[in-house]
């Protein structure tokens, strides 16, 4: 089966489930996690803990920029664009 892959947010309320799951640290965390290949549920939780993991995880897909199956965590296209872009600020010094 092939995941679909969700290009970049086409409406005012599809960026501001973005933004909103994009605000939190522990999600930006996360994100960037995932474009550096941590791509299970089991190593995310091990990483930033276990705790309100399941609700950080809805997030982001609510977004749009990943979907989860059977443990597993898939970057869509728009969560690789954010992830990377969100990965180069930390890098930067910037939100992270």
């Amino acid at each position: 089966m092939k995941v679909g892959r969700k290009p970049k947010p086409e409406s005012p309320e599809e960026m501001a489930l973005v933004h909103h799951a994009l605000e939190n640290p522990i999600r930006r965390r996360m994100i960037i996690m995932m474009v550096e290949g941590c791509r299970s549920v089991e190593g995310i939780a091990e990483a930033v803990g276990p705790k309100m993991l399941d609700y950080h995880l809805h997030r982001l897909e609510l977004a749009g920029l990943i979907e989860v199956t059977d443990g597993a965590i898939t970057l869509t296209e728009a969560g690789e664009a954010y992830g990377a872009l969100i990965k180069s600020q930390a890098e930067r010094g910037g939100a992270g």
